[in-house]
Parts: C-alpha cells; structure tokens; sequence
C-alpha cells in the first residue's frame, strides 16, 4: 500500500481572509503508479496540486491528451463577502465566529468552493469562484491554461473567478475549448415604500464582460473569438473540435430569443419607471442561470423521474464552423441552422450545436427539432445532428427517440452518439453508430437491456469508448463503468475496462473518454483514498484520476465476477452524482464533466 502526503496548506492572507486548516494524510488502496494487466497497462497521470480532481477529455494519436481540473485548493476566501445563508451551510455563524480569522476544514472549503461555482451559486451578491482549469497532458506532465484569469490587484475583477476548459486538440496538439470572463462587483441602488417609509436601498452584485468565449492553444498563444451576438450578458461561444486541418467547430450565440428578449424588455421597463429592484445585468444572468440548469419537463412522467438537462440560454445559438490557419487566424466561419425552424408562437431559445469533426470536414451534434415533425411548442426535443456541405441533416426521424446528440466521428464518416428511448416505461440512454455513406443506423449492444449507454470517442478502426450501466437493477443509481466495443468486428461484445486491467490496479474505471488511432485509450478512474480530516477522523474519499490505457497482448480478466468485485464496489458507493460529471457535453444534455 503506497502512501500519499497532503502537505498542510498555511496561506498567509491579508486581514478577513482565512488559513485554510492541515489537510492531513491521504491513503491509497492498492495504488500502483503503472499497473500490470492482462490487455491494457495503466498509467496515471499525475493530478496537478492545485485540483482535488482530474478528469480526461480527449487523447490524440501523439498521446497526448487534454484534461479538466476540477476543485481548485488554493483559493483565498473573503468570509464577510458571503451571504448568511452560504456561511450557514458550511456551519458557519457570524453572530459567534470571529469571519476574519476562522479557518475552514478542508470539508469546509470544498463544500464552500462547490457552491459557489458558477453553475451552482444563484446568489448574486456572492463572490464566484474558479472551479474548472482547462489542461493539457504533454505525456510528461500536465499543464493549465487560465488566459482570462485576472491577477491585477488594481483592477476591480476578482482573482479566481474564471473557468477555462479544453474540449478537443488535434494532432498537432492544437486545443480549443472556452473560458469565461472574471466577475467584478457591482452596485445598485433602489427605493422601497413611499412617503414616509421610503428609504433607498444598496445591493451588491456580481457581473462579468462575457458569458463563454472560445479559445485556441498551441500551448504558448492563446487566440479567443467573441460570439456575433453579445446583447445583455456579453455573449456565449465555445469551440468543441478541430481537425488536422484546422476546422474547428462548436457553437456561438447569434441572436437574443423572443422569449428572453421580451424579458429584457420587461426589465428595462421597470428600470425606467423606478419600480427595478436588480440591475438589468442581474435581470437578465438570472434568467440565464434558470434556463441553463432547465430540464425538459414536457418528457416527464410519473414512471420516468430522471430529469433531462436541457441547457438552454438567452440566446439562440447557431453551430459554427471556423477554418483557421496554423496560428489560430480565421480564414473564414460558417454560422449553421437548425434541423427545422423554429416554430411560429415558439419563443423559447432555438438552436443547434457542433461537437465533433473529422479531417473530411463533416461536423456532428445535437440540434432543437419538434418530435414527429409537428411543430408545437410541447414538442420540442434535440436529437442528434450531422453538419454537412451547409446543411443540417438527422441521424434518425424515428419517433421511438425522444431526445439524444451525436458525440464523435471518424475519417471514415462513422458517428456515433446515444438516443433516448423508453424501455419498460422508464428513458434510457441507447448508444448507436450511423454510417454517413450508407445512411445506416444502428443501436449499439449494451451490458443489458435498458443498461443506459453513452459512446464518447470511435477511432478509424471502429474501435468505440464510453460509459455504460453495469447493474441491470431498479435502482435509480445504477454502477457505471467503463466500456470498449469493436463495432466493425463481426459478434463484438461490449467489454468492461475493469476487465481489461489488472484486478488489483486499485481503480474502478467509470467512463472512457478518448481513444486514438493507435487504441490508446484514457479513461476516467475512481480511486478511493482514507483520508484524516482536521478531527482526527478517518473517512473514506473518491478521487478522479486520468488514466492513460495502453493495448497489451493478452486475455480479459474476469474481475467483476470475482472476489476482488466487492472491493471495486466500495469505491464505486454513491458514484452516481460523482459520474454525473462524466457525462459528455455541456449542450448535449449531460453536462460535460460537470460536478457532482
């Protein structure tokens, strides 16, 4: 058993900052730096100090991949900047606790750094905090890119407070992804009652110059490209892939909807007759917020509780297409529709989304579309869509699937994806492959019927990743794990990773994220590790760990079906929250790496 120290964590802050409390000592089970195994070696990647966690993206054919950090463990807290409700939830009473020298447990500080991450923190007077770190792993080590961080103690945006994650590189290692804009404080100021009882009011609120902004790396120039539409909240746009040739693709915000520009309207209103309590900003980053943490209730049913993200906007995005030159210079960009129009009386956001290209220049994603053709507004669904010579066509018109996105291609015009469906009354993710020359489309196998499935990657030899459900229960929180299938192969059957490595590696594989052309593959691992809190107490903790999985001669292990199953089972308890993060793609329903 190999041990792993935390070093204590003193910070020395400034007055009404805190010192975050020792951190103690980390235990590994069973953790061997390279593993041994049957078809696949293990190598670690090893996770920077400043995250908890390390999540794989995308591997390319050099080896190379690009990571996400998650949970930073170095930022500074100002504690009297927070409300008395967030001091509350981590236990905190100002009324007794002295908030210029109390110092967080380390539980402390994650569950407070949990909160007020962008996506989580709908309290608008709070300071936000970083939460994401957009990484690259050059095979040696793993470094971040934080462009849009703010560092400048004279200017009023606050450090820490910015998001930067990779989506794609190339095989050139060429990465793009986004970052979001640092916040700053804000005052505003309203007048409650009359006469008499009239007294003004000051809020404090929180603004930022722009909601996403795409970025491109070669690792020492970082390039950013602003959306065309940039009303109200600055604007959103993000790069998701981009080929050997330089094409990259995502999705950028054309226009404000109906919907949120009536709000916005409604807003200003109330500002010009003095009745606004919020500034326009917060009117609208409110409105945001709701609609990106929204679900698609008009697929809801008492048998069917799970929730699908919708993730929507106050835009209309518009999937995009960037040809750039070798230094990140656009060339030219192409703004793409949506799989039917939108529908009249239907003012709700409308939109489409480029995930994934491959060097023929074909994009995939997700597009909004009416179920059935019918154009009404309860019928609004996304389905998987291929981007292709300036049209926008379907991967199925087949009213089985309620919802679903493509998530890779490969230069052979393979996609692949996962669609929803109902089985036995309840939705569950079906992974399929659609072959673009043919027009064929196919249900992946699974582990089981109804085992909810999501492809991630396929390399050009058909070879398909992803993650899938392993416990065919009536659980709500089924086991994930990791799978491979050989798609192009004759009688192929899905393989769990767990069984592809060596039992007692000390991991439990939950999802693969990336495979190359040379079948390397990375892959998410779970890695439960004691730890001794501030207390004294020792608690069992999960950490992420990015695996890189290398091909070896050699058979499949059977670890799931023996002994050493029971003690994969233990690091996989309450996991299902955990690997919600797992789950690909911030617009194509299951957030990518989003948090627990």
């Amino acid at each position: 058993m190999s041990l792993k120290t935390y070093k204590k964590r003193v910070v020395r802050l400034p007055m009404k900052k805190f010192t975050l409390g020792a951190l103690s000592v980390a235990v590994a089970a069973s953790l061997m730096s390279v593993a041994q195994a049957d078809t696949y070696t293990i190598q670690q990647v090893e996770t920077p100090e400043k995250v908890r966690d390390l999540f794989p993206i995308a591997i390319n054919d050099n080896r190379h991949s690009v990571v996400l950090g998650q949970l930073p463990q170095d930022i500074e807290f100002d504690l009297t900047e927070l409300s008395e409700t967030t001091l509350a939830s981590i236990g905190i009473d100002p009324e007794v606790d002295d908030l210029e020298t109390y110092e967080l447990s380390v539980f402390q500080y994650e569950r407070l750094v949990r909160s007020l991450r962008d996506s989580a923190n709908t309290v608008i007077s709070n300071p936000r905090v970083s939460f994401y770190d957009a990484g690259f792993f050059n095979g040696q080590s793993v470094t971040f890119n934080e462009f849009f961080e703010d560092t400048d103690d004279a200017t009023p945006e606050q450090e820490n407070s910015t998001d930067h994650i990779y989506n794609g590189l190339n095989n050139n290692d060429i990465r793009v992804g986004w970052g979001s804009a640092p916040y700053r404080f804000n005052e505003f100021t309203y007048t409650t009652g009359e006469g008499d009882d009239e007294q003004e009011v000051t809020a404090t609120y929180t603004s930022r110059a722009f909601t996403r902004q795409a970025i491109w790396s070669n690792g020492s120039v970082t390039k950013t490209y602003p959306a065309p539409e940039q009303a109200y909240l600055g604007g959103e746009s993000v790069m998701m892939d981009i080929n050997d040739h330089n094409l990259a693709v995502g999705y950028a915000s054309v226009a404000v909807s109906p919907a949120s520009q009536a709000f916005a309207d409604d807003c200003q209103a109330r500002l010009d007759d003095g009745t606004a309590t919020r500034s326009l900003y917060t009117c609208l980053w409110q409105r945001w917020i709701n609609l990106s943490n929204a679900t698609a209730s008009n697929l809801q049913s008492f048998y069917s509780r799970a929730t699908i993200n919708s993730n929507q906007s106050i835009y209309d995005m518009n999937a995009m297409l960037w040809q750039l030159d070798a230094d990140g210079n656009v060339i030219s960009t192409e703004q793409l529709g949506t799989l039917l129009d939108r529908a009249e009386g239907d003012e709700g956001d409308f939109s489409s989304y480029a995930i994934a290209v491959n060097n023929n220049g074909i994009a995939v994603g997700q597009s909004w579309t009416y179920f059935d053709g019918i154009e009404e507004t309860n019928r609004r669904i996304k389905m998987p869509a291929i981007f292709i010579d300036g049209e926008v066509k379907p991967v199925t018109e087949n009213t089985d699937y309620l919802w679903g996105s493509a998530t890779d291609i490969n230069d052979e015009d393979q996609v692949i994806g996962f669609v929803i469906r109902r089985v036995q009354g309840i939705n569950r993710y079906i992974g399929f492959i659609y072959d673009i020359q043919s027009e064929t489309f196919t249900e992946l196998p699974s582990f089981f019927n109804g085992s909810s499935t999501i492809p991630t990657a396929i390399n050009n030899e058909g070879l398909i990743v992803g993650t899938a459900e392993i416990d065919a229960d009536l659980s709500a929180q089924r086991r994930r794990v990791a799978f491979s299938y050989e798609s192009n192969l004759e009688g192929a059957r899905f393989i769990n990773l767990n069984d592809a490595v060596a039992c007692d590696s000390g991991y439990y594989l939950v999802s693969a994220d990336g495979i190359n052309n040379n079948g390397e593959i990375v892959a998410t691992g779970i890695l439960p590790q004691e730890v001794v809190d501030g207390d004294g107490e020792t608690v069992t903790e999960q950490f992420a760990k990015t695996l890189i999985l290398d091909p070896t001669s050699g058979e499949l292990n059977n670890c799931s079906q023996e002994e050493n199953r029971i003690e994969r089972q233990g690091a996989s308890t309450g996991l299902f929250g955990f690997i919600s993060m797992l789950l690909i793609g911030g617009l194509i329903t299951v957030r990518r790496k989003f948090s627990r």
